[in-house]
């Protein structure tokens, strides 16, 4: 018998999961006393989105709210499925518990766990059993205190069963708003599949690794962000040695290249002695690779108040990141005029060029990349662009540099030297993507139209 199911065994319950549908009762006691929240999941839920937004709706709490629930969709707390039908106490339709958002330090405050046994002890007396195992106790110790519960979009956990109301959901589903612009694609365009690539949701694993991050009280601390997929993985350690501040890292696999990189970190001692490497999994869908949704995610998912967006390929030299640590500035840096570079002692202003697309240092609010850029071919030089647009300063730094490690030339790259239709639609992206600077910036913006037709 597992150590906890002495608190719960003594609740008479008639549903098929027996016990163990009863042990998200306890899970202010079984979790660690410093875990403050937790997202807690039915294992027949299925992700049609990231989670780390669902994640966010912990914001929304306010007072004394400290569970997040969907309102059940079916009819069963309402007592009208048959005749004689004697559900739990619930607050109107009830809620169901297959998505639970805790906040477990405020639950214990509370004294959750003399909350829910004087409730479920009361109850019993007159129900006997329970039916729904631990969401019967959820509903009840809710009629009593409402005032607990922050009810989640119902969308967060559609119920697909007999007699439920979960068509009404879908009015609000964000994936309607993805059908709509898939449905807006004209399958017949040369471009659909690029097209369709920017709308594909990927499954994404968050700091799949163990991550430890200590804040630097000078404010002026860097994050390496970098994507890689499984044929870049051995350049892994030779980055962390040449660069010992904190890394954000998004890495484009299978599931079971997810499974082998974890066999590939766990058996290196350098990998395994950095903590302040986040790893952020996205997992494959799509027949394009997605190297700037990946660029977003690593970026998203940084401590520091700047971050260095780098490739997985470029290998800082030793001691960049106390370097750039020690030079504090607001804007960007680029390296460009290598022989201005060599010989010069301070930082230099330089101007934005046509297809100019250095790796530079920003603040964490910077824009993210453009989707709509996969595979190969202007996905760095489009961000660039939009910098300029935004009257970033570009300013180059003496004596600090990257090496780029040779590799063998990816499969996007290949596409793009040996299929005709694969430049053609990268040219259209670009006069696209162009044309929406236009639009956006305005005036300023002419000048990248212009410096196209030139170059």
């Amino acid at each position: 018998m597992l150590i906890w199911e002495s608190e719960v065994s003594w609740i008479p319950n008639k549903h098929y999961s027996g016990i163990y549908g009863l042990m998200k009762l306890v899970l202010t006691k079984t979790l660690p006393s410093n875990l403050e929240r937790v997202i807690v999941l039915d294992t027949d839920i299925t992700f049609a989105t990231d989670i780390a937004e669902l994640w966010a709706v912990f914001h929304k709490f306010k007072g004394q709210q400290v569970l997040g629930l969907v309102e059940n969709q079916s009819d069963w707390y309402l007592g009208n499925l048959w005749k004689n039908h004697r559900p739990w106490p619930a607050l109107g339709r009830g809620y169901n518990t297959g998505v639970i958002l805790l906040l477990l330090d405020k639950l214990r405050k509370m004294k959750w766990e003399q909350m829910w046994r004087l409730t479920a002890e009361r109850e019993l007396m007159s129900m006997l059993s329970t039916s729904l195992a631990d969401q019967d106790i959820f509903n009840a110790v809710i009629k009593q205190n409402p005032f607990l519960v922050y009810q989640l979009p119902c969308f967060w956990n559609v119920q697909l069963s007999d007699h439920t109301r979960s068509e009404q959901c879908y009015r609000d589903v964000s994936d309607l708003k993805l059908q709509k612009q898939l449905s807006e694609l004209d399958e017949d365009d040369l471009c659909y599949e690029f097209r369709r690539e920017r709308f594909t949701v990927h499954r994404t694993h968050l700091y799949f690794l163990h991550y430890e991050y200590e804040h630097a009280s000078d404010n002026t601390d860097v994050t390496l962000v970098a994507q890689l997929s499984m044929d870049r993985l051995q350049m892994l350690e030779a980055i962390c040695k040449h660069w010992e501040g904190p890394i954000s890292l998004a890495l484009y696999l299978s599931d079971a290249e997810a499974q082998q990189f974890l066999r590939y970190a766990q058996g290196s001692e350098v990998l395994m002695s950095r903590h302040n490497v986040g790893y952020h999994i996205v997992y494959k869908e799509g027949q394009f690779y997605p190297v700037n949704l990946l660029r977003n995610v690593a970026m998203k998912h940084i401590s520091t108040p700047y971050m260095f967006l780098s490739d997985i390929d470029f290998l800082p030299m030793y001691g960049l990141y106390e370097y750039l640590r020690y030079h504090v500035w607001t804007k960007g840096h680029a390296p460009t005029n290598f022989a201005k570079w060599r010989t010069a002692t301070t930082p230099y202003r330089v101007e934005w060029e046509a297809d100019f697309e250095p790796y530079v240092v920003v603040r964490k609010d910077c824009p993210e990349y453009d989707r709509r850029f996969v595979g190969f071919g202007w996905n760095k030089v489009a961000h660039i662009m939009e910098l300029d647009a935004q009257e970033y300063e570009f300013t180059v730094l003496p004596n600090a540099y990257m090496i780029h490690m040779p590799h063998a030339p990816s499969f996007d790259i290949t596409k793009f030297r040996s299929n005709k239709q694969y430049r053609i639609c990268l040219k259209t992206l670009k006069e696209e993507f162009q044309q929406d600077m236009s639009r956006h910036y305005g005036f300023a913006a002419l000048k990248y139209l212009t410096a196209e037709n030139n170059s």
